[in-house]
């Protein structure tokens, strides 16, 4: 892991080539295929200077990040480096694929120096794993907690916060079973017994809902997704209170407020979406129970 570095060396421990956009362009497309995702205010968005990118987890966080990210990188020419978690660093082959070709970065307060460092634009997603593992009921809720690392480093770094707002993916799947029902059957009385589940899911909170796509398949709907780009919000003013837990707050709040705000604009978008094939519309139908 890489030492935090006062000054403005490029770190080259984090040198990363992307692939070609034709490549980019070609693994994308199956995907803009089945969900047809929208993008907007990406036009006039300013990628004058690098910037931190902050966007909400969806269900697994399998279909929010990289859509936005690739968007960006085809129409802008804009590498995000992900900051991710450490778990990821323990699965073989797959750490290297995440580190090699997509230039994901071990998060961690000293590589986000070090990527600041670099002028680097970073997308982050502050409810973590916490977000990813839904609880029936919490879609397009975030779960940010008291997390205030990302502000701390935008405002120490004078870094413009962009949100990213990401909505379709939640009707993706159905939540069967959350935690919360998990932990009350057998299964999940024994983890407590052995203590796996305070160990290691934090009590049901980092616990992944068991879910349900197509039919009783695991296989998504083809829900459409929408990504909105908000516009930038400053942190150059508070630069000298970055260490400020109650201005860290203040920023925190007003991004989760700019990013709800996306939120509103996308459902208006996707309430009066009328563009929807037939085979579209039969694949998204739920059950009754549903």
């Amino acid at each position: 892991m890489a030492k935090r570095k006062s000054d403005n060396k490029t770190h080259p421990e984090f040198d990363f080539s992307p692939p070609s956009k034709t490549f980019a362009s070609g693994f994308i497309a199956p995907f803009k295929f089945y969900f047809s995702p929208q993008f907007y205010c990406l036009d006039e968005l300013d990628v004058t200077r690098p910037a931190l990118y902050v966007s909400n987890h969806t269900i697994l966080g399998v279909f929010d990040g990289y859509p936005f990210a690739i968007e960006l990188y085809l129409r802008k020419g804009i590498i995000l480096r992900a900051l991710a978690d450490s778990n990821h660093w323990y699965i073989p082959v797959w750490k290297d694929i995440i580190e090699k070709n997509l230039g994901v970065v071990e998060a961690s307060r000293d590589n986000c120096h070090a990527l600041m460092n670099r002028g680097d634009s970073i997308v982050v997603f502050p409810g973590g794993t916490r977000e990813i593992c839904k609880k029936k009921g919490e879609e397009y809720i975030l779960k940010w907690s008291d997390r205030k690392g990302f502000v701390r480093l935008a405002m120490e770094h004078g870094y413009d916060i962009i949100p990213v707002a990401a909505v379709g993916a939640e009707e993706t799947y159905t939540i069967i079973e959350d935690s919360n029902d998990i932990l009350k059957s057998p299964f999940g009385q024994f983890l407590k017994f052995i203590g796996v589940s305070e160990k290691y899911f934090k009590n049901g909170e980092l616990m992944p809902p068991v879910i349900r796509g197509i039919g009783n398949t695991i296989f998504p709907r083809p829900a459409k997704l929408y990504f909105s780009f908000g516009k930038r919000i400053s942190t150059a003013r508070y630069k000298s209170k970055f260490d400020d837990a109650q201005t860290q707050e203040i920023m925190k709040k007003k991004v989760e407020k700019a990013l709800l705000g996306e939120f509103q604009k996308l459902f208006t978008i996707r309430d009066n979406d009328t563009d929807r094939s037939k085979w579209r519309r039969l694949l998204n139908m739920r059950k009754p129970n549903s």
